[in-house]
């Protein structure tokens, strides 16, 4: 190919639609799971995390409601990914050979926020003290302070993990309200960016044109009360039922109910690719095996249903 500038743009938009290519293909569900803001500084910080409020009998004046404040903050966190393109290849017409790694490239943006989010929950049971919540709890926690301020109530506690199991991690997860369990922020899309004028400082000085991608964004917790943790043997129905009961039991700090899993739309069962099996007959099966003494004898499945299914290598 004769090294023009028309030819160069017609070549990197040829390269575009290949990097779409890769971008359609996986499945992502960060935002599922995550509320998604829209950063505008370097870091943002949210002292809304953790208030509740309860309605009264209007009785008299309005009562304001102290609302308790936290600060938590997330700090913006820079992403590239980057391929170099050799001039010659493209002189000697071998520029095809780029295109399953410019596909790639489209693959890998689409699942970076799936990356972020994932590992960091897998982080969040692997060492508690790296991610911490608004209440400077580990955000998968078995004391989580609850109850009013200055009130003696304050001394409860509440978990929302069992972690006396032997297995793999699982999660449940209520995404159905405004402010979700986790956090995905982002303050720059990600874009591609591309070195491809014959007078860019790579091309003069190494032969080498560029085709890149690069975002501006992080991870974090939002409400403990909407996640929960587990590595109970979850082919055991009885565990998840445990952990649906456990979410069904928090209260807000002025005593109310948290209304966790109130609504079916939103619940979703979190799990590693070791996991995937049980938890597709959990949700799936019309039927399920007794327990005890009636192992034998095929019981009604109460769960199936019950939840939406996101199963996440990046758990593994």
């Amino acid at each position: 190919m004769e090294i023009s500038q028309a030819n160069l743009t017609s070549l990197f938009t040829g390269f575009d639609v290949v990097f779409q290519r890769g971008f359609d293909k996986p499945p992502s569900y960060y935002d599922q799971i995550a509320t998604v803001v829209r950063s505008t500084s370097r870091q943002t910080t949210y002292p809304w995390l953790g208030r509740t409020t309860s309605f009264r009998e209007w009785l008299g004046e309005r009562v304001v409601q102290a609302l308790e404040a936290h600060t938590y903050t997330i700090v913006n966190r820079n992403f590239e990914d980057t391929v170099g393109i050799d001039r010659n290849d493209i002189e000697d017409d071998n520029y095809g050979v780029y295109e399953p790694i410019i596909e790639q490239l489209g693959w890998d943006t689409k699942v970076h926020p799936d990356m972020l989010l994932f590992q960091m929950i897998k982080q969040a049971v692997a060492t508690p003290a790296n991610v911490v919540g608004y209440d400077g709890q580990p955000f998968f926690s078995a004391s989580h302070p609850v109850g009013p301020m200055g009130d003696p109530v304050r001394d409860s506690v509440v978990a929302n993990i069992n972690s006396s199991g032997t297995g793999a991690y699982w999660f449940l997860i209520d995404a159905s309200r405004a402010i979700r369990p986790f956090i995905f922020q982002l303050r720059r899309e990600y874009a591609v960016t591309r070195m491809n004028t014959l007078s860019d400082e790579m091309v003069f000085n190494r032969r080498e044109f560029r085709y890149g991608v690069d975002g501006r964004a992080n991870t974090g917790v939002g409400l403990w009360q909407l996640a929960y943790a587990s590595n109970q043997d979850l082919s055991n129905p009885a565990n998840y039922g445990a952990a649906r009961a456990a979410m069904r039991s928090i209260k807000t700090d002025g005593g109310q109910p948290f209304g966790t899993l109130a609504s079916r739309k939103g619940v979703y069962l979190v799990v590693p690719p070791a996991l995937e099996e049980v938890a597709r007959q959990l949700l799936n099966s019309e039927f399920m095996a007794g327990a005890g003494a009636s192992s034998a004898v095929a019981t009604t499945n109460i769960w199936r249903n019950s939840a939406d299914l996101i199963v996440s290598e990046y758990l593994a």
